[in-house]
């Protein structure tokens, strides 16, 4: 490796040397986890968490789409207005 830094991780007492291309994936089942800063500012950490509520929305907002696209499109930008 031309000068090229070793990358490594500690997993329990042993230093693991491991190939830049080289992606963990980890899941919980923890609805809320908490992670400390020092992981949150190396990892990225997405929510994948579904709720029925959500999922009526998505819903709701594709049939209204394909029936009614510019009451949609009235919803859409309503709600760009408000969050402006």
């Amino acid at each position: 490796m031309p000068d090229e830094p070793i990358r490594s991780v500690w997993i329990g007492d042993k230093e693991i040397s491991y190939h830049p291309d080289f992606k963990l994936f980890l899941t919980t089942k923890l609805s809320n986890p908490h992670y400390k800063p020092e992981v949150c500012t190396r990892t990225t950490i997405v929510n994948f968490t579904v709720k029925e509520r959500g999922l009526e929305d998505q819903l709701l907002a594709m049939v209204v789409s394909k029936e009614e696209p510019q009451l949609e499109n009235d919803k859409s930008n309503i709600i760009f207005y408000i969050l402006l």
